[in-house]
């Protein structure tokens, strides 16, 4: 089988080769010349995110139907440096994605729930342009990339019995409660059942983000910010020894009797719109620029040309 170009290696590869890359902007923008007075700032803020699971496999799946899903970033720590124009912002934090399905029985209604969960420490870097550059406040497009460590992903699934239609590929479990009929499968009632663990996720993700920062000024020390941004995953956040399992089913028999798999196959990307509020302590820096002097200075501090010695007339 042909080794995925975007295998784990590739993917810590590309990771830490666009962080660098940020990084260098961010320096060099901060290097360039400005003789206006910059703004440092370090603070702490807290959010919410509402995550998009986009997988054609479960689009597909008559079980299951997306629901809006509601999760928090508890905490994160922000770095932000701005110059007139453009800035950047350091946002790491512990960051939870995943959207929650709801489980349908065989006439459509509603039995349970499958939880989709992935818990990562995210590094968020992010180029600030400056819509407006007031003195106490400042509003900016941002354009960013995030670089995501995963510390547990995992799915689970709750129900409780009902009948329930299996498409053509998918394995009915041998597990006593399960019980297929000419027109759906008869399933038992499940709490909290793992049904994708933590090894079948990828260790490394990373997402493309957009959206809109403000930083209001309440004096010359305290900032509030505030954040709101859509975030783009890059790669499927699943390994793909396990998607290429969904693609060739190999396992237990479906309906049908055939081969099957735990879902059907199709890619997956994780989509969140997160919202954030902090609060910054602010550093201010200013450029200082020596004063250059020409020609011979006197004892009084003025150029003044030394006079002509002249003899006196006699």
């Amino acid at each position: 089988m042909a080794k995925s170009p975007f295998s784990e290696t590739h993917k810590s590869d590309i990771a830490s080769s666009l962080v660098k890359a940020m990084f260098a902007v961010a320096i060099t923008l901060c290097c360039t010349s400005a003789e206006a007075q910059n703004i440092e700032a370090f603070g702490l803020y807290g959010g919410f995110n509402f995550p998009i699971t986009m997988d054609e496999g479960l689009a597909k799946d008559p079980r299951y139907l997306g629901q809006l899903t509601f999760r928090t970033t508890p905490i994160g720590f922000s770095y932000g440096y701005d110059k007139v124009g453009f800035g950047f912002v350091l946002t790491p934090c512990y960051l939870q994605v995943g959207q929650q399905f709801i489980i349908r029985n065989s006439i459509a209604g509603e039995i349970g729930s499958r939880d989709i969960q992935m818990d990562y420490i995210s590094l968020p870097i992010a180029l600030k342009l400056h819509i407006n550059d007031l003195a106490f406040f400042r509003l900016s497009a941002i354009l960013g990339l995030n670089v995501n460590y995963l510390l547990k992903g995992r799915e689970t699934i709750s129900h409780a019995a009902s009948k329930v239609t299996y498409p053509a590929g998918i394995t009915i479990p041998t597990d006593p409660g399960y019980v297929a009929v000419y027109d759906g499968v008869f399933v038992p009632a499940v709490n909290d059942f793992e049904y994708v663990s933590n090894d079948k996720f990828n260790s490394i993700q990373l997402f493309a983000a957009v959206g809109l920062r403000s930083d209001f000024d309440l004096n010359d020390e305290w900032s509030i910010n505030f954040d709101g941004r859509a975030n783009f995953g890059l790669f499927d956040s699943r390994q793909t020894s396990y998607v290429n399992q969904l693609k060739n089913p190999s396992g237990g028999a479906d309906f049908n009797g055939n081969p099957g798999a735990p879902d059907l196959p199709g890619q997956r990307r994780d989509i969140y719109l997160s919202v954030s509020i902090g609060i910054s302590k602010i550093i201010q820096t200013k450029i200082k620029f020596k004063t250059k002097q020409t020609g011979n200075i006197n004892r009084r501090g003025s150029n003044i040309p030394k006079p002509r010695n002249r003899r006196p007339k006699g």
